[in-house]
């Protein structure tokens, strides 16, 4: 699945990004602008990729499983 997002605006070095989907766009968020595309502007269209970090979801998992301990104290 491929999911599409438009460039709403960019001001002060951030651009103001619309999640698109069949039933119109709406907010997803703000994001520094050197986190896009190099040449990314207004009414661009962007595609999100995601990619499962098993390294990062342990180390999570584990600083979870850590607080839950020192709460059970």
């Amino acid at each position: 699945m491929k999911l599409l997002v438009t460039v709403d605006e960019i001001e002060n070095n951030k651009a103001a990004l619309l999640l698109r989907g069949p039933e119109g766009e709406r907010p997803l968020g703000i994001f520094p602008l050197e986190n896009l595309p190099a040449g990314t502007n207004v009414g661009d269209i962007l595609s999100l990729s995601f990619e499962k970090e098993e390294e990062e979801t342990i180390a999570a998992r584990q600083r979870i499983h850590s607080l839950h301990k020192a709460l059970e104290k």
